[in-house]
């Protein structure tokens, strides 16, 4: 199966990040030899599965990355990381889209072929039609000890949230407007739960939520298919939003080249 894929590269950075990383936007932070949207790019385009790319962020400057790049194209971002995807897809629909997208935001420097590939794989084993990775806490701390994120306790075990979307693109109207929720909600678990009602929460509470509840909740209030793909790779999780994560990235990518 072939997929469209859009980069969303329009998050201005954080003033922590800022002091040490003088870049108005995340996506042209420099990460030892490349700006940080270089290894995104380079990661999924290598992917067989990936036929067009869209990156929704500052086109001037992306532009002057990007040269002589075939399947990629370029829409100015949004005011947030939604209105970066529905300019994405407006591009895409003008091309033929795909039946399946796959969304990606700019800040995930250490994703890596195989992680992509694997979420793809495990991903094409179901049939529904959202797909979100999780990993496993013991994974991410042997791949990067010490890196902070947020977990969540389940029966299943305790897992963070990946940074990696699979959505049916025929999809995309309907889910546009829970989808900013969820991104505006996606590092607090608490309020993403609240969001699916209280027996949700109250599981949750109770250390009695699993992967499977959330799968079910999910339909019954979005009318969606949703599936949580448990993921080997930490890569797809770690993202670069504050000042140690970018001192972990530019340790780990020093002196990388393509």
């Amino acid at each position: 199966m072939q997929y469209d894929a859009i980069i969303l590269a329009g998050g201005e950075s954080s003033g922590e990040l800022k002091k040490i990383a003088p870049y108005d936007n995340e996506a042209l932070i420099m990460i030892g030899n490349y700006p940080m949207i270089y290894y995104v790019y380079q990661a999924l385009r290598q992917s067989p599965a990936i036929r067009n790319i869209v990156i929704s962020g500052p086109t001037e400057a992306l532009r002057n990355i990007f040269i002589g790049q075939d399947r990629l194209f370029f829409v100015s971002g949004g005011q947030n990381a939604i209105e970066s995807f529905a300019h994405g897809v407006e591009l895409l629909r003008e091309k033929g889209i795909s039946e399946q997208i796959l969304i990606m935001p700019s800040d995930i420097p250490f994703i890596t072929i195989d992680a992509i590939n694997d979420f793809i794989n495990q991903a094409e084993q179901y049939d529904a039609e959202f797909y979100y990775p999780v990993t496993r806490k013991e994974v991410n701390e042997a791949r990067f000890p010490g890196v902070s994120r947020t977990y969540v306790k389940l029966r299943d075990g305790i897992f963070t949230g990946g940074n990696l979307f699979i959505l049916r693109s025929e999809l995309f109207d309907q889910v546009l407007e829970i989808a900013l929720k969820l991104v505006e909600r996606r590092k607090n678990p608490l309020a993403m739960a609240k969001l699916f009602g209280f027996g949700l929460v109250w599981k949750y509470i109770i250390r009695r939520l699993n992967i499977n509840a959330v799968e079910k909740r999910f339909y019954q209030t979005l009318g969606i298919k949703g599936k949580a793909i448990i993921s080997p790779y930490a890569e797809v999780g770690v993202d670069v939003d504050k000042p140690s994560d970018l001192e972990l990235a530019q340790k780990h990518l020093e002196g990388f080249r393509f």
